[in-house]
């Protein structure tokens, strides 16, 4: 195969992916020279991060709290959680993330009642 055909199959390549991306939604463009230019729009933040894994996450932070609470008790939990909150940023951040929501409160109570 010369260098030619190469050059023609890469050019096909490329417009296929572009037709492909396309058919996801465009933007339309007019270039300084007055040609009007069709691109692939963005990935919307849906696509881009499917819900499934932003759930498995949520989950897991949940699931995390859940366990601490338990296992330090709520007394306990909370002093540590006013401690972060005088340290650094990086460490109010993650008492913002830590702190007992409803979710929390509901399944430390439902562990504790069949544990006893």
């Amino acid at each position: 195969m010369d260098a030619s055909h190469k050059d023609f199959n890469n050019r096909i390549r490329r417009i296929q992916r572009k037709a492909e991306a396309m058919e996801e939604g465009y933007s339309t463009r007019i270039g300084r020279d007055g040609l009007i230019e069709f691109r692939p729009a963005g990935k919307s933040l849906r696509k881009r991060v499917p819900i499934k894994y932003v759930l498995i996450v949520l989950a897991g932070i949940i699931g995390y709290k859940v366990f601490l609470m338990t296992s330090l008790g709520p007394s306990e939990y909370g002093a540590r959680l006013a401690a972060q909150l005088d340290g650094s940023v990086p460490s109010k951040i993650g008492a913002a993330i830590m702190q007992v929501d409803p979710v929390t409160r509901f399944l430390t109570d439902m562990i504790a009642t069949y544990a006893g």
